[in-house]
């Protein structure tokens, strides 16, 4: 935790001396997420919104840092004996991705821009609704409670490429997470996923 503050305090300084040159980029991206525990695991549907400044630090190398909301979701059904029952789980987070590029111009208006460096993450929401059709009840179970044993906070390893064209931005990479998101001494679980996006150079 205390490693991934300092990161984020450094490149905070990065902007904030004021002599370095940044470009703006907004985007939108497709972002599936998988939860492993042991030997069992769970894939959720995800999507994220998000605005990133790059740096320039020397020639071709850049960092770009900024934030990033993005969304999990999950809907299974069952029947058994004529009663189905429905859980829909969705969970909100933030993400604070610190890009490390470097760019490969291959003509004027077209580059290739590798990337990888960390992603601290704090997830705000988590929660399960589980409904069935025998009764008509429905139970909302919060995964972030006083009593649960889930972590709100992860630090993914990112890396992928970045294609440029102008100001438009065809990326794409994977998301690996370090951290163990159970807080149980015999539970490990870790969350991981490819993405995919389209962004905009202002």
């Amino acid at each position: 935790m205390k490693k991934a503050l300092a990161i984020v305090a450094f490149v905070a300084a990065l902007f904030i001396a004021g002599n370095v040159q940044a470009q703006s980029t907004v985007y939108a991206a497709y972002a599936p997420e998988t939860f492993v525990t042991g030997n069992n695991s769970s894939s959720y549907q995800g999507f994220a919104l998000g605005f990133v400044q790059n740096v320039d630090l020397a020639k071709g190398i850049g960092v770009a840092a900024g934030g990033q909301f993005r969304m999990n979701m999950r809907s299974e059904s069952t029947t058994l004996l004529g009663v189905t029952g429905t859980s829909k789980e969705s969970q909100i987070l933030i993400d604070v991705p610190i890009l490390f590029n470097y760019k490969i111009d291959v003509n004027r208006d077209l580059a290739i821009v590798p990337f990888v460096g960390p992603m601290p993450s704090l997830a705000l929401t988590g929660s399960t609704k589980f409904s069935e059709t025998l009764l008509g009840t429905t139970t909302t179970t919060e995964w972030y409670g006083d009593n649960s044993n889930q972590s709100r906070f992860n630090l993914y390893a990112v890396f992928g490429a970045d294609v440029k064209f102008t100001n438009f931005n065809l990326f794409g990479g994977y998301r690996l997470g370090l951290l163990d998101l159970n807080k149980s001494d015999n539970v490990v679980t870790k969350a991981n996923g490819l993405f995919v996006g389209l962004g905009f150079t202002l």
